[in-house]
């Protein structure tokens, strides 16, 4: 409202010089007609100026009153804003809350495990395998945090040939002292890498065939203590030391369920990033174990396993390479004080040429650990089809040439279809 008074000032300082200038020229008859002097008439012009100069002072004092208080006013708003938005950015960001853990009496959702369920199903046929279909291996996994430093993971799982049974059972306390973590229960025992994945979780139909035949079709499993450390960077970008304590119920490899003491796993995982686009892993494994109940005799496993995998940055759903293989030495005591040398390994290569499809060949070769003289090699092309995340199928022919049984041909189709949050992890 203030600002609306200059024009309004203006008017009225115009009306009275018109005004006075109207006064003025009114008198000049009058004085006129008495003859007035030059000084009367230089004093009134003299006066007339002086009035007129006041008005021009007011006018810009108006003016300036006018430009300081717009001034202010601006000030005045901009420091308002500058407050807000200081306020703003130190208030502290809200922290949901929705979600704790109290204890497991209470049956929130939010405390639910997390519950999936794989399956595999194939179609066989070969030179020395009859044509048949097979439901292969069903699982039901089972995972929960039961707190923020404790995890549980169960799985269940019924092959086509036997009924159900707890294939792993364990709790891992996580984020101990010194980066370390320790598992507790019976799990997939941490030798190499694939010995850890589930057989949903394979790049290939079946396990690489040194790992049959050092542990069996289903793997190397015990129950026992598991004590990861991520150690400080070493020679590579990471460096982890694994070792496990099991009972070693392995029947291929140890004792089986007569066995009366335990196996000792170690494990160096060594990891460097290569590029942006590429890693390389590079693995120790050590196992010992006896192969008799009374242990006398030692069936030790030294094992070195290697991965490079090339995924172009945000090109990886679309191109990925994969290499990876193991090579595997066994030395198992027999009676009369020997012992028996063993060799195998594995190498295969995978690509991904679209966001659907992974072609690959997989080479293996092995010694048979306990049968002198007897050995094998073979090499399996795949091509893979994932239809979703959920549903991926398979298809793998075989070569296998034994130098006692001869040689064996055969061609599997693959389905493996997955429901739940965890469909087909490798670990």
């Amino acid at each position: 409202m203030r600002f609306r008074r200059v024009p309004a000032l203006l008017g009225v300082i115009l009306v009275s010089l018109a005004g006075t200038v109207a006064t003025a020229q009114d008198a000049t008859p009058a004085t006129a007609q008495g003859k007035p002097t030059v000084e009367q008439l230089q004093q009134r012009l003299e006066e007339l100026t002086v009035q007129l100069q006041a008005v021009r002072q007011q006018l810009q004092e108006l003016k300036d009153q006018q430009k300081k208080q717009q001034q202010q006013a601006e000030t005045e708003r901009l420091r308002r804003e500058a407050e807000a938005e200081a306020a703003k950015a130190a208030a502290p960001s809200k922290v949901d809350t929705t979600t704790s853990f109290v204890s497991g009496t209470r049956m929130q959702p939010q405390l639910n495990p997390e519950i999936s369920v794989t399956g595999n199903m194939f179609a066989i046929g070969g030179t020395s395998e009859k044509e048949r279909a097979s439901i292969g291996e069903w699982e039901l996994d089972v995972q929960s945090y039961l707190d923020p430093y404790t995890r549980m993971h169960v799985v269940f799982s019924k092959p086509e040939d036997s009924g159900v049974h707890l294939e792993e059972g364990y709790v891992t306390w996580l984020n101990l002292p010194g980066s370390t973590s320790l598992t507790v229960g019976k799990k997939r025992q941490q030798f190499g890498v694939l010995n850890r994945w589930h057989p949903h979780a394979y790049d290939q139909v079946d396990a690489p065939w040194v790992l049959q035949e050092s542990f069996g079709e289903e793997g190397l499993i015990g129950t026992g203590l598991s004590f990861d450390w991520l150690m400080p960077h070493l020679w590579a970008s990471a460096n982890e030391l694994t070792v496990e304590v099991m009972n070693g119920n392995n029947d291929v490899a140890f004792a089986g369920e007569d066995y009366q003491h335990p196996t000792v796993l170690a494990r160096l995982k060594n990891y460097w990033d290569l590029t942006p686009d590429s890693y390389l892993e590079i693995g120790l494994n050590g196992l010992h174990g006896n192969a008799d109940a009374a242990g006398r005799l030692d069936h030790d496993f030294y094992a070195m396993d290697l991965t490079y995998n090339w995924y172009p940055a945000n090109r990886e759903s679309y191109h990925e390479l994969t290499l990876r293989g193991m090579l595997l030495r066994s030395q198992l005591d027999l009676d009369g004080a020997t012992r028996r040398d063993a060799w195998g390994g594995y190498l295969y290569g995978q690509y991904k040429f679209s966001p659907h499809w992974i072609a690959g060949l997989r080479y293996d070769r092995v010694e048979d650990q306990r049968e002198a003289g007897h050995s094998y090699w073979g090499f399996s092309p795949y091509l893979t089809f994932w239809e979703s995340e959920f549903v991926r199928l398979r298809g793998q022919a075989s070569f296998r040439k034994d130098n006692l049984y001869g040689t064996d041909r055969r061609f599997v189709l693959q389905l493996t279809v997955a429901a739940g949050p965890h469909k087909h992890d490798n670990y």
